[in-house]
């Protein structure tokens, strides 16, 4: 897996909000792979920005939950933050049932990632 993380050029991330936080996959993810791929922590424990190998790579958060997601965004910018990558695009939020809406704006999402990897 960190093979795959630390020679890919972006990442599309897309997760359900359970109990406001990532889904327990995405949290393995990342913690089988944060320090190996180039994360950094602080002396106190934060995310400190990451090492030169993947630093700046592009990410997208896509994030469904039935009443709150504030908690499962912040989860993953918080984790992404320590490996230095950067948002594009807006964070996808949908709430309750999916609707077409929720959907444009993931393909939205998609799009601009593709686009800003392949210029």
């Amino acid at each position: 897996m960190k093979t795959i993380i630390r020679h890919a050029d972006g990442y599309p991330f897309i997760t359900p909000a359970n109990f406001g936080y990532m889904s327990g996959a995405l949290k393995h993810v990342f913690d089988s792979t944060f320090l190996k791929i180039s994360g950094s922590l602080s002396d106190d424990g934060s995310a400190s920005g990451g090492s030169q190998d993947t630093r700046r790579r592009l990410y997208g958060l896509i994030v469904h939950g039935r009443y709150d997601t504030t908690g499962a965004v912040r989860s993953v910018e918080g984790i992404v933050g320590g490996l230095g990558w950067r948002r594009r695009g807006e964070t996808v939020e949908a709430m309750g049932d999916v609707t077409q809406e929720d959907l444009d704006a993931a393909e939205d999402l998609g799009a601009t990632l593709t686009v800003q990897l392949t210029d």
